[in-house]
């Protein structure tokens, strides 16, 4: 037992300094080049996934870590609607106060373009995925209380998007002292329900998916479709309605469920 949580402790410890390395040289290309190097966001998000692939075939090359395979089609549902939900309420609330910022355009009229976008989001996605909850959750709810093992690798997954947030090339609009809380607990909120779907399922797609469909009705869908300088205040990664709704799923999602599983 002690001989498996000191690997588990070096593991983690490995996986977070390749981590921060890979995605250092993403910040420095990105920061100083700026929207021309945007592309580089790509290659940034498979950081995690890239780190834990190679922790993987160091310490567990004999193990199925990261979570792939079949997988309860109840969890794959819920992987889509839930961004759906807390996104669909916390700007249709927002246009409803404000229907002046309700701009009717989508990121494309393009079907092909908007599908091409759906599963580049589920490829970028799962670079991220493999790495925050394919292997840090599991190998972190080893060594701590899983409560505790969400909440560190919420604060994680927060910091890592810190220096394009401090640079102004992530989640601009609001000042940092506003920006940055928000954005962590919101993050950190967000790591609860994935942590749920993925521990639960005992699978990483719903957790792939779930990023994914995030990132797509908020970057493809509710953001274009929305317009005002301080949107960002009310939805969004920052905006303090969406954080509000993404809390009480997360609630809901935990009182439910905690009598029967084992890993809440």
């Amino acid at each position: 037992m002690e001989k498996m949580l000191m690997k588990s402790r070096k593991s983690i410890i490995l996986f977070l300094i390749l981590t921060f390395i890979l995605s250092s040289i993403c910040y420095f290309i990105y920061i100083n080049f700026g929207k021309s190097a945007s592309s580089i966001t790509a290659l940034l998000m498979w950081c995690p996934g890239l780190s834990a692939i190679i922790v993987r075939n160091i310490f567990y090359k004999k193990y199925k870590v990261f979570g792939f395979g079949k997988c309860n089609g109840k969890f794959i549902v819920m992987s889509i609607l839930i961004p759906m939900l807390y996104l669909g309420v916390s700007y249709g609330l927002y246009w409803a106060i404000n229907p002046a910022a309700f701009t009717g355009q989508v990121y494309s009229n393009s079907i092909g373009l908007m599908i091409y976008a759906f599963f580049s989001s589920i490829l970028t996605a799962m670079g991220e995925e493999i790495g925050w909850r394919g292997f840090l959750l599991p190998k972190m709810s080893e060594r701590f209380h899983y409560k505790y093992a969400v909440i560190i690798c919420g604060l994680i997954w927060a910091a890592w998007h810190y220096p394009l947030m401090f640079a102004g090339l992530y989640q601009a609009g609001t000042p940092v002292y506003y920006q940055i809380p928000m954005f962590t607990v919101e993050v950190v909120l967000m790591t609860a329900i994935l942590g749920y779907l993925r521990m639960n399922s005992g699978n990483i797609w719903p957790a792939i998916l779930l990023h994914a469909s995030h990132n797509y009705f908020d970057q493809m869908i509710c953001g274009p479709l929305t317009k005002a300088d301080k949107s960002v205040y009310y939805v969004g990664e920052t905006g303090f309605l969406t954080v509000i709704f993404v809390l009480v799923i997360t609630v809901f999602l935990y009182r439910k469920n905690r009598k029967k599983s084992p890993n809440l």
